[in-house]
């Protein structure tokens, strides 16, 4: 059980889901990837304030936000908006990686107790890009997910009552963090409906 209220360098730096899930990759185009306004950690904040007196040579990646829920469990929450190449795979991984050893460090957490009382979950738009040039280029050089092979994964999962997870992320179940899921963005919106 944490209390976040009890570690200044995360109560200090709230939001809600809605504007940490902010994609502004140039000054025309912002989105948003949810309308939530269910209060959060804004992580990506936590760890700029953390790393500022390390003078890191290379600042680490982090998670968009951390969010508890009713019985004090934490959960990561990675927005992707765009298409999840390969490079943009490893990325997640490496903000799994970092943002896992900044949150233990901060509240004192080993990797065991991690496993008790952390989740994952990675949002990801399943529409956008889809008719992008640089998408298409992609695929005729490599396989790719698409948004109807995934609806089968997740349809043959569900038969064998599991839950389907994709771009790469399930090796951290049981390992960093008790659950992973990975959710559209319609699949996340009824997940928080339930907080």
């Amino acid at each position: 059980m944490i209390d976040i209220s009890t570690y200044p360098i995360l109560s200090s730096h709230m939001a809600t889901l809605k504007d940490t899930s902010l994609d502004k990759r140039d000054d025309r185009t912002i989105v948003y990837m949810t309308e939530s306004t269910k209060l959060v950690v804004n992580f990506d904040k936590v760890k700029e304030e953390y790393v500022k007196p390390l003078k890191l040579c290379e600042v680490p990646k982090s998670n968009d936000a951390l969010m508890t829920d009713e019985k004090s469990k934490l959960i990561f929450i990675e927005f992707k908006n765009g298409y999840m190449d390969r490079a943009k795979q490893f990325a997640v991984r490496k903000k799994i990686y970092d943002s896992v050893l900044i949150l233990s460090d901060i509240v004192s957490l080993g990797i065991s107790d991690m496993r008790t009382f952390v989740d994952y979950i990675l949002v990801y738009n399943e529409e956008v890009n889809e008719k992008n040039p640089d998408v298409i280029k992609e695929r005729k050089t490599h396989i790719q997910p698409s948004a109807s092979f995934n609806n089968f994964a997740k349809g043959v999962s569900n038969l064998a009552k599991e839950e389907y997870v994709c771009f790469g992320v399930k090796q951290f179940e049981n390992y960093c963090f008790k659950k992973v899921h990975t959710y559209t963005q319609k699949e996340f919106e009824k997940y928080i409906l339930s907080f």
